[in-house]
């Protein structure tokens, strides 16, 4: 039996959220509903440090919109499902990459297919692409000396990326860890980064924490999942990042 999705809901008015767990506990019983939030700045504050697979999240709350919110927290490591009876925003809505849009009232079957969707998405069935891109930047050699150029306060540094242990988000911001212990503050946002480095062997383990597998020393499946670098650093590895990691070295 796989693992229970684990999600939250947001929205401003009671009798939806109670819709909503009626309709998942009849058609859903694979995830789990572990808080619900009709505050916007409370729900926030959740998410920011949230291990979730899932956020069904309404357009219109009371003190801003749902899409608003989701601009506020991305990058985001978890799937997201708008629910709302708007659907002039859903075209708004897949912008953002949200998984599913529902309109309410909530359609059990459309519920259905919108879970069993993320499922797919989770197990690694609809992310072969990115698994052969992994496999084949791990397996080639890189010839020759490749520096990057990274935006910094003081100008631009040009880094060899094989020189990169990890890279941590900070907000607006890119923390660089460099192999000798030195650290480099980039004026980046970790998605930038992440894509900066795509070519070189780096994986996304976390929200916060993109990996040069170069330098992986160790993946631990228990204590809810961490890896271990050659300087013996230790990183959280999120939910949705575990089956990745786990079907990427299965064969290991």
């Amino acid at each position: 039996m796989s693992e229970l999705l684990k999600a939250i809901a947001v929205d401003d008015e009671q009798h939806c959220i109670d819709t909503l767990l009626w309709e998942l506990g009849r058609n859903c019983p694979n995830i789990e509903i572990v808080s619900t939030y009709k505050n916007a700045d409370e729900a926030y504050k959740a998410l920011k440090v949230a291990d979730i697979d899932v956020l069904f999240l309404d357009i219109h709350l009371k003190s801003t919109s749902g899409i608003e919110l989701l601009n506020r927290l991305l990058p985001v490591d978890y799937h997201v499902v708008f629910v709302t009876a708007y659907d002039e925003y859903a075209i708004q809505a897949f912008d953002l990459e949200a998984t599913h849009y529902l309109l309410k009232p909530i359609n059990g079957k459309k519920l259905k297919k919108a879970i069993e969707r993320i499922e797919k998405l989770r197990d690694g069935t609809l992310d072969q692409q990115t698994m052969d891109r992994l496999l084949s930047s791990i397996r080639s050699e890189i010839g020759g000396i490749t520096r990057i150029p990274f935006s910094v306060q003081s100008g631009v540094e040009f880094i060899d990326p094989s020189d990169i242990m990890y890279v941590e988000g900070d907000n607006n911001y890119s923390i660089l860890y460099l192999n000798g212990s030195k650290k480099l503050i980039v004026s980046k946002t970790l998605s930038h980064t992440e894509e900066v480095l795509k070519n070189h062997s780096f994986l996304r383990i976390h929200k916060s924490y993109l990996i040069n597998l170069k330098y992986l020393k160790r993946y631990v499946k228990n204590d809810g999942g961490y890896v271990e670098l050659d300087n013996e650093k230790t990183l959280p590895v999120s939910r949705l990042k575990r089956t990745l990691l786990n079907e990427l070295f299965k064969g290991s």
